[in-house]
């Protein structure tokens, strides 16, 4: 979250210098790397923290095979990058230099071979406090470098040559922390080896049609509305995507445990009441003050239409938190090929639907569609965890926190106009758990969770 905080300084440097157009091209660039960065994933890095976790294998024997996996998966992908920035630049409406650029981006993701598998045994060991730790440290190095390259005027090209350095940086800490922290010589008790890919190719497959559902708006925005509409969903989605790092980080850090639990269903009921009495009075929150959030964040050169586009687009945040635990309850309990049907139907209800809406509405259709998508896979998604774990009620969790919500939103809307959003927002942070607890949302569990932070 610390690491969000600094993107976030971040993104007011680039959305100012680089404009609509140029921050639509960046965002292109940003969310075609995060699809070939999931081709690298491949879904083994919650498959070394569930099997290393459980004691199946060895840590030593799992970061050496599974390095070498990565690195053919990177060649794997090569022909397709040099495709897509080559002949087929002119199809995503991308300059020359736009280009360079995505090819330095993929060179980028060569030292994130070692860090992924890194990471991938740090989360085994549950020691996410060293990875949160480099991710904050990436992320300043990330800050300083890209703020100095676009204030020489280096663009797009040194964007890219920042973040190659901070990925061989990044990839050489983890390295170590690993080697030191989590890796011992036990070989375990499975071998490892091509058998993985077929045990991963499942979670490889949810987590592409995942991004893709959920960020290919990202990639037909510059062709169908432009490189200006882009620039502005730009800007409302760095903000929504913000506000999801609490669900993500939440439930990676509870994965090892989900997965060794012999109660997943009492487990998955207090997570799910934790995510959505955090998730509500945010997005309400976020649509209220979506203007001076964007106004601070981008600049007055995105008002209003980044405002529209985030107090639409933040609808998504509770049905997001949601599915995001549900998906890891299911790979912890080995189910995650119930995932990809659900993903797959999502993944088509985007396309179609984007492709409708985008070139009539522009961001506010994609905005529209990103709400659509959670929704439709929300459904097979409770589907498939009723059978996992029986008696969770998504209503029954979901009364509390809305209740709560509609406490706050009426005086965090007021206060807005009379005085300023600042004040609205502490009011909000005050008045909502004082709500959520006299609506009995906070039970005895909860509450001896939290006497437990306070005095551990």
């Amino acid at each position: 979250m610390v690491a969000r905080v600094i993107d976030a300084a971040f993104a007011v440097v680039y959305l100012r210098l680089l404009g609509r157009a140029g921050v639509g091209e960046f965002q292109f660039l940003v969310v075609f790397t995060t699809f070939l960065d999931t081709l690298l994933d491949f879904g083994l890095n919650a498959l070394v923290a569930r099997e290393v976790s459980r004691g199946s294998v060895g840590a030593a024997a799992a970061f050496r095979a599974i390095n070498l996996i990565r690195l053919a998966l990177w060649l794997v992908g090569l022909p397709m990058v040099l495709l897509v920035y080559g002949p087929l630049r002119s199809v995503a409406n991308l300059p020359s230099d736009a280009a360079v650029a995505g090819l330095v981006f993929y060179v980028a993701l060569l030292p994130t071979v070692l860090s992924k598998t890194a990471t991938g045994v740090l989360w085994a060991a549950e020691r996410l406090e060293l990875t949160a730790s480099v991710s904050v440290l990436a992320t300043v190095l990330r800050t300083v470098l890209g703020a100095a390259v676009l204030f020489t005027g280096l663009g797009l090209i040194g964007l890219a040559e920042a973040s190659l350095a901070t990925n061989v940086v990044t990839a050489l800490v983890l390295w170590r922390l690993a080697a030191v922290r989590a890796i011992d010589a036990s070989e375990g008790a499975r071998p490892v080896g091509i058998v993985w890919l077929r045990e991963a190719w499942p979670l490889f497959v949810n987590q592409l049609l995942q991004g893709l559902f959920f960020k290919v708006d990202a990639l037909l925005l510059p062709g169908l509305a432009g490189d200006a509409a882009a620039g502005v969903y730009a800007a409302a989605y760095k903000v929504s995507e913000g506000a999801g790092i609490v669900s993500s980080s939440f439930t990676l850090a509870i994965f090892p445990r989900l997965s060794r639990t012999s109660d997943l269903t009492s487990a998955y009921r207090m997570a799910l009441t934790i995510l959505l009495q955090v998730a509500f009075p945010l997005a309400v929150g976020i649509a209220i003050l979506s203007e001076p959030i964007v106004g601070l964040v981008g600049g007055r050169e995105y008002l209003p239409d980044s405002a529209i586009a985030l107090t639409i687009l933040i609808c998504y945040l509770p049905l997001s938190y949601v599915n995001g635990l549900t998906q890891y309850v299911l790979i912890a309990a080995g189910k995650q090929r119930l995932l990809t049907s659900a993903f797959a139907i999502a993944f088509v209800f985007n396309v179609v639907a984007n492709f409708a809406l985008i070139p009539r509405y522009g961001y506010v259709g994609a905005a529209w569609v990103t709400v659509a998508s959670e929704l439709v896979l929300l459904v097979p998604f409770r589907a498939a965890a009723a059978r996992i774990a029986p008696g969770v009620s998504l209503l029954k969790e979901v009364r509390a926190p809305v209740l709560a919500t509609l406490l706050m939103a009426p005086v965090v809307w007021w206060l807005r106009d009379a005085t300023h959003p600042l004040i609205a927002m502490l009011a909000g942070g005050v008045i909502y758990p004082l709500a959520l607890m006299t609506l009995g949302g906070v039970d005895h569990i909860q509450r001896r969770l939290l006497l437990q932070l306070v005095r551990p």
